[in-house]
């Protein structure tokens, strides 16, 4: 068993928050509807009403930071892994039961199987909308909604049409809920959410790392000029090749020479932290020369926020046997500019299996780019 990190900050506080919004409009709802009395009608309303336009506030908020960040993708229903789809199916009423593979693997760039895309894409983009829109022409009254363009014959129907979507919501929760405890172990998708690290198999976490490794080569190989690309292709495509295990190398030797043409830093630490080696773009990256970096512990030059979350990844690799992936950190180089840059790690073990250190890549980010 691995941990590959894959749910952002943002990510975790949007699930949780949206869960806890979703409870509560049902609780409130259904007593507001008079199924039971809890809080009492008037705080009942009260607390729908400010649920109600806290979930709209979230889901405009989450729209923009998808679009920003590109992360819509992961709803998109469309995706070549649609194609799994009969295989999901089954896989959930029959497979699931039989202890099968599961058909699809998770990734920081796929988190969704191809169910879970149309299930989530549906709940985003149409029926939490839905919800908030009935909702509010529910409790400001049909009427003013009237015109021209729209008319709506009878409070009933949006009546009937919010409860619906709020039993639809409760059911899709419980179902949620059940599914949670189908991943690598029973309570390994809910501690995912809660710490970001998710649980998985060897297998699928090695896919999981070879596909960042891949992503962040396909990135590099849009960006070198065009005198260079073919050149730079042939080279990115041999990398590829060797792609495999927990870091995507198979030949260390040959994949150091394609990493130092490709702007990909190649590190490795010993137990302690310390630099044993480390790549010359790594050294271009950073400003530093060889001398000046071997030796000395992962976290010299940063400030004391970065020092603590390196520490604390470091620990994950090295006493946990965790793998990260696309961390975004920054350093101080040794000319005094910050280089923002993302890190992926990962345990180096000997050969009676006992970790020695680890090793890693840092690529470049956006954010660096952007800037110069």
């Amino acid at each position: 068993m691995k941990k590959v990190y894959l749910y952002t900050n943002y990510e975790r506080f949007w699930h949780w928050t949206q869960a806890l919004l979703i409870i509560l409009l049902a609780l409130t709802g259904f007593e507001i509807h008079g199924s039971y009395k809890l809080f009492g009608y008037e705080l009942a309303a009260e607390i729908h009403l400010n649920s109600a336009w806290t979930l709209i506030g979230l889901t405009l908020l989450t729209w923009f930071w998808g679009g920003v960040t590109g992360e819509w993708r992961q709803f998109n229903p469309f995706s070549p892994s649609l194609r799994y789809m009969k295989q999901q199916i089954r896989y959930y009423t029959k497979g699931i039961f039989h202890n099968e593979e599961h058909p699809t693997y998770k990734t920081k760039y796929s988190k969704f199987n191809p169910l879970q895309r149309l299930t989530y894409f549906g709940l985003v983009f149409i029926i939490i909308p839905l919800m908030i829109i009935t909702g509010l022409m529910y409790a400001y009254y049909y009427s003013s909604w009237n015109s021209e363009f729209i008319h709506i014959s009878s409070l009933s129907t949006i009546a009937y049409t919010h409860v619906f979507i709020a039993f639809f919501l409760v059911a899709f929760l419980v179902g949620h809920i059940y599914l949670t405890t189908t991943g690598y172990k029973p309570l390994s998708s809910i501690k995912a959410m809660i710490s970001g690290w998710e649980e998985m198999g060897d297998k699928e976490a090695e896919y999981a790392i070879k596909e960042g490794f891949t992503v962040r080569i396909k990135e590099q190989e849009k960006e070198i000029s065009d005198t260079l690309s073919s050149q730079v292709k042939n080279i990115l495509l041999e990398a590829l090749k060797d792609v495999e295990g927990e870091f995507g190398i198979s030949k260390e030797d040959d994949i150091k020479t394609i990493i130092q043409k490709v702007h990909i830093g190649y590190f490795k630490l010993d137990k302690e932290g310390n630099y044993v080696e480390v790549s010359k773009w790594w050294l271009d990256l950073f400003k530093f020369s060889y001398d000046e970096v071997i030796g000395k512990h992962a976290t010299f030059y940063m400030s004391e926020s970065e020092k603590k979350k390196v520490l604390e990844y470091l620990n994950n690799v090295v006493h946990n046997g965790e793998t990260i992936t696309n961390v975004k950190l920054h350093r101080t180089c040794k000319e005094g500019t910050i280089v923002h840059y993302n890190l992926t790690a990962s345990p180096l073990y000997d050969k009676e299996g006992n970790i020695i250190g680890a090793e890693g890549f840092v690529f470049e980010s956006a954010e660096q780019k952007n800037n110069n």
